[in-house]
């Protein structure tokens, strides 16, 4: 494991220093009394006030809160920026999953074949009382509230600062899960591979779709079809193009 020291540095990414983080901090720690109070608080800013979406995650902790939106990776990194500029060790668990599962039912059949068949996703951890903790911040409060009842890996996250708060996912859908890991900046440089184009534009849509939606439906079945009458009526470049290219992805 590395060092204790370099999960209190600054990187590229976990740009700490910035004003725009500094502030936020700032803002956050008026009602905290120690380092735990102020870690859960955190937590619960960035789980609800930067909204989960997919891909895209080549993005400094200052672009994500100027986006207000991020992949796993880049909520997790945010964390990490606000915990370590506290003085608060922090760092990152990165999982390897099997992508066309780990995500439960809402990554139904529309979707599935431009997932990668092994995905990696991250997540937080924060040194306390001597020991690391993880904490996943990845899934907004609005977006589990709508999906959690069909998709049961969106069941909200809850943090006390004492219990690890991670994803319910389903452990036969992880391969590997390392941490605590002091700096994901060489990966956060990488192109991806299968987020990208209209098939990534798509799943963000339909990611938005899904947190928005307020008609209960039975199965990932019934979503998708109202997903795609949506796409339709208020994207229909994007429909069609996403349909063209459906029909020749394996």
């Amino acid at each position: 494991m590395d060092d204790i020291k370099d999960f209190l540095q600054e990187t590229k990414f976990c740009n700490f220093s910035d004003k725009s983080i500094q502030d936020l901090a700032k803002g956050i720690a008026k009602n905290c009394k120690n380092d735990r109070e102020f870690a859960v608080s955190a937590f619960y800013w960035v789980r609800d006030n930067i909204l989960y979406r997919v891909g895209v995650w080549q993005r400094k902790a200052t672009e994500t809160l100027i986006e207000k939106e991020g992949a796993c990776t880049n909520k997790a990194n945010l964390l990490v920026a606000l915990l370590r500029l506290r003085g608060i060790p922090a760092g990152y668990g990165v999982m390897k999953v099997h992508g066309r599962k780990y995500l439960g039912p809402i990554a139904g059949p529309m979707f599935k074949k431009f997932i990668g068949k092994i995905s990696t996703h991250v997540y937080a951890v924060v040194f306390l009382d001597g020991k690391w903790i993880k904490c996943d911040s990845s899934d907004d409060k609005e977006f589990c509230e709508n999906t959690h009842y069909f998709n049961p890996t969106t069941r909200l996250t809850e943090w006390d600062g004492f219990k690890e708060a991670i994803l319910n996912l389903d452990k036969n859908d992880i391969i590997k899960d390392d941490y605590p890991i002091s700096s994901i900046d060489f990966w956060m440089k990488k192109k991806t591979k299968n987020a990208k184009g209209i098939p990534l534009k798509v799943a963000n849509l339909y990611v938005r779709f899904a947190r928005k939606n307020k008609i209960r439906v039975s199965d990932i079945g019934e979503l998708e079809n109202l997903f795609k009458k949506y796409l339709k009526r208020e994207h229909a470049v994007y429909f069609y193009l996403f349909t063209f290219l459906s029909f020749f992805k394996k």
